[in-house]
């Protein structure tokens, strides 16, 4: 608990720099193990911009995406059975791998409706995670934030 405490007052304190107008729609640190993924869904309206932020904490590389709601679902049916090598799945933004230092979409003008960050640490894509590992899990840092 205490090095997620420290982990997200680093991150506040990086994101101390952004534009005064940005507001921080969540901002978290996630453990996802071996064949799993996490997903955060946020919402845009016609008048807003976005910009995700994430960086691998520490563990095995892993990959990111911005996807829309309906892309999250489609993805959900064909994981179903963890068949994440044949899974397919079209996104706004990659971030693959996810880089130790913090990287960014940067600012997105979005239609509106219901979006997601995925974040997988499974076969999918170009980053799976080594089978030569004790430790298979990856620990992924990211921030939503909107102007």
């Amino acid at each position: 608990m205490l090095k997620r405490l420290i982990l997200l007052s680093l991150l506040s304190t990086s994101l101390l720099g952004c534009d005064s107008n940005d507001d921080v729609k969540e901002l978290d640190s996630v453990l996802i193990k071996e064949n799993e993924y996490f997903s955060t869904q946020f919402n845009v309206d016609g008048n807003q911009q976005v910009n995700v932020k994430v960086s691998l904490l520490d563990n095995v590389p892993s990959e990111a995406f911005i996807i829309t709601e309906e892309e999250y679902n489609n993805w959900e049916d064909e994981t179903q059975t963890n068949d994440f090598a044949n899974a397919t799945l079209v996104s706004l933004v990659t971030f693959s791998p996810i880089p130790s230092s913090q990287t960014e979409s940067g600012w997105m003008k979005l239609d509106s409706g219901d979006y997601r960050i995925l974040i997988e640490n499974t076969a999918f894509g170009s980053v799976s995670p080594p089978s030569s590992n004790i430790s298979n899990s990856t620990n992924v840092m990211y921030s939503i934030l909107y102007k």
